[in-house]
Formats: structure tokens, sequence, C-alpha cells
């Protein structure tokens, strides 16, 4: 099962089903569990006067309340893997140095291209074929200050999403992390966390999906394990 796909599953969805829900997701709603209904505090704006046929929230407007109050909340959907490498940790760090490496054990990802002008940024772009279609998605990331042998870390920049294709709809907050820790001398453990965001109303299934996109990451580094076993991936000394 490809992660684009899944993805796009989660966050390609009508326009008008998200519209519905945003006013109920807002950040500046406080939900108040009220005799088994939800209830919006009156600082919001609205409050929640029933519940229509579909089982969206039907919200009314306080008096004088102002519509620069409706805003969508969103949430963090997580998913990870976690591989033990017989391979020094000094070696596997400098291998996960150079990000335009890294599609050498996730195929999916198509490139990563790092910035010419600033080498802390980084193009990412995800490529499938599935469903009779090319899925493509790409963002821009910026890379924060990695922790010596421990953390190398990420997050998207927000406005650099782009795609063809379905992936063209897909707008979508993401980060990542690679966690190393060292085991004994010539092994050690890494850990792959990446997330993103979606709508407050998508979380459970974000949530649902997470644990197919987590055996994709498993696959990956499983993949990572043997090439560094086998020594066909270089060593770097500072990021690249």
């Amino acid at each position: 099962m490809a992660l684009i796909p899944l993805l796009a599953c989660l966050l390609v969805l009508p326009t008008q089903a998200a519209s519905t829900c945003a006013k109920a997701a807002s950040p500046r709603f406080k939900r108040h569990n009220v005799g088994g209904s939800r209830t919006v505090s009156r600082n919001s704006g609205y409050f929640q006067r029933g519940i229509d046929r579909k089982g969206n929230p039907v919200l009314s407007r306080y008096a004088g309340a102002s519509r620069r109050n409706v805003a969508m909340s969103a949430g963090w959907v997580e998913s990870k893997a976690v591989v033990d490498v017989p391979v020094p940790l000094e070696n596997c760090w400098k291998m996960w140095l150079k990000r335009e490496a890294i599609p050498q054990w996730m195929p999916w990802v198509k490139s990563v291209e790092v910035d010419q002008n600033d080498d802390m940024l980084s193009r990412w772009t995800l490529q499938q074929e599935a469903l009779g279609q090319t899925f493509e998605f790409s963002w821009q990331s910026r890379n924060l200050p990695p922790l010596e042998k421990k953390l190398i870390h990420w997050r998207s920049v927000d406005g650099s999403m782009g795609g063809s294709g379905i992936g063209a709809a897909i707008q979508v907050k993401n980060k990542g992390a690679v966690k190393f820790r060292r085991k004994d001398e010539g092994t050690c453990e890494i850990q792959l966390v990446i997330s993103y965001e979606v709508p407050d109303m998508l979380v459970p299934l974000g949530e649902g999906i997470s644990p197919f996109v987590s055996g994709i990451l498993q696959a990956d580094m499983e993949r990572f394990k043997q090439l560094a076993q086998e020594g066909k991936l270089e060593l770097y000394d500072s990021m690249a």
C-alpha cells in the first residue's frame, strides 16, 4: 500500500464537508460536555444548538459575535518505525547527514534536493504510480539544528506544498525526526518519526491510517539497515 494514496484518502475530501465542521473545530471554541452533548462556550462567539441529520453540529452566533472567530483547528498524526542496526552509531549518523541519499532506502521519495542558496532548506518530492495514475506531492523543508549523533529533524515550510494529479490538492504541514541511540559499540537503534497535520475532524481517520504508514516506514528502515550492513551507503562529515 503506497503512502501518497493513503494521504490522499485522508486529506483530499470535499471542501464543503470540511467547511461544515470548520466552526466546530475552531481553536477559539472551548467544548464542554453537558448532559452527553457538546456545547461551545460563549467566548467563541457561537453556541451549539443541535445536530443535523448527518451528525454535524448546528451552530448559532451570539449577538455581536465577530466572524473573525471562525477558524479551522488541527491536530498532528504521528507514524514511526524503529530498527536496530549492527553498525556503529557514528557511521549511521554520517549516512543520514546527506538528505539527497534518503531515496535510496525510502523509494516512495522520488528526490530530495538541497537548496543551493540555503543548505538548511530542501525540496522533497514524493511520487507513486497507483490507481492508474501518477501521484506526486512536493514540499520544502527546513532542517532544525541537529543534536550531534542523537537527533536530525526538520519541518515543512508553510505555503511550499505542490504537486500534480491528486497530489496538487494536498496541502498539509508535516515534520520528521530521526533519533539515534547507542546500544553498544557496534550497534545502534534508529527511530524514524513522521508527523502530519490534519483538521481536528480528520484526526480519528488519520490515526486509523497511521499503522499502515508506520508499516511503510518500517520497511524503509529495514532497507536502510540492510544497505548500512552491506556498506553500500556513503559517509558524510557534515549536513548536506
